[in-house]
């Protein structure tokens, strides 16, 4: 009866916050990693636990220890590779136990909302500076405390970003796309920002995303005033922007002008070797299309003629 009520707050946290708090594969209902856990900004530094009644530590990342893989099942509890799971001791260090089975009992209970693992009773903190040894701690998820660090990214994410050519007409509106997009094969990315810059003498109407592919978790809000998108893209997901505005006056058709955008992630940790974030798009001028044609007022019907 308990998991089943827990299981119940938890969908309802999935509805709550599914514009890019939980990941797409927590909110689908299945299995999150396993993967590791480090501080946002630190990506060298990971979880680690070992055996029963172990405190979780920072240690440096290494891909080949069962205690710093770890698991976010679709119930709330955080497992890692050694089958043991996170529990909040109030005021004290995180620790790693099997009470219950695991069976997700509230200090059991966690959920990855907007950067912070947060437990039904504590959410994850670690002391600053973070090195390598220090203790994972349960801390206010309202007021976290000053000197601790409680944003986290779990796993990493492969965001890149792909333009297309862009075209207007002379006294027209220009369109140009990018593809922002996070590999399959990687996290959830929160905190995706697209930025574009025009050159001078060059404004955008309009800037829209629109669904390349959209698994459950994605969005993104765009604002043409400061020419950014932001949101979120779950592993596998990808959405085309497209920016929109008026062909500069002084340009003849040939002319080109550069359209840049870069790609940035604060929420979760990019994969070290993730390359095209930044993009340049060429928007080619075009000849103005055909007016209508001339309109000639029709010839006055012969006078009958006469017998």
């Amino acid at each position: 009866m308990r998991v089943g009520r827990l299981l119940g707050i938890f969908a309802v946290l999935v509805v709550m916050v599914s514009a890019g708090a939980l990941s797409a594969q927590a909110s689908s209902g299945t299995t999150i990693g396993p993967v590791q856990i480090s501080v946002l900004g630190h990506p060298r530094l990971c979880w680690e636990a070992a055996g029963n009644g172990s405190a979780v530590t920072l240690e440096h990342c290494d891909r080949m220890l069962q205690g710093q893989q770890w698991s976010l099942t679709p119930d709330g509890v955080l497992m890692n590779g050694n089958g043991y799971c996170l529990e909040a001791i109030p005021g004290g260090p995180l620790l790693v136990d099997f009470a219950g089975q695991c069976a997700g009992s509230p200090s059991q209970t966690w959920h990855y909302r907007s950067g912070r693992l947060a437990g039904l009773e504590a959410c994850a903190a670690v002391a600053a500076p973070p090195v390598p040894g220090a203790e994972i701690v349960g801390s206010s998820c309202s007021r976290p405390v000053a000197d601790t660090l409680s944003r986290w990214s779990i796993g990493r994410s492969a965001v890149t970003l792909t333009a297309s050519r862009g075209q207007g007409p002379v006294g027209g509106t220009f369109g140009a796309s990018v593809t922002v997009a996070n590999a399959a094969s990687a996290q959830a990315a929160y905190g995706v920002s697209v930025t574009f810059a025009l050159p001078p003498g060059v404004a955008a109407s309009t800037l829209r995303a629109t669904p390349a592919s959209s698994p459950p978790g994605s969005s993104l809000h765009c604002d043409v005033g400061t020419l950014t998108c932001t949101g979120t893209l779950p592993a596998g997901a990808s959405r085309r922007i497209t920016i929109t505005g008026p062909v500069p006056a002084a340009v003849r058709p040939g002319d080109t002008y550069p359209v840049r955008a870069h790609a940035s992630v604060t929420g979760t940790t990019q994969r070290s070797r993730t390359a095209r974030t930044t993009a340049s798009l060429t928007v080619t001028v075009a000849p103005p299309p055909p007016g209508p044609a001339p309109r000639f007022p029709s010839s006055p019907p012969a006078p009958p003629s006469s017998s």
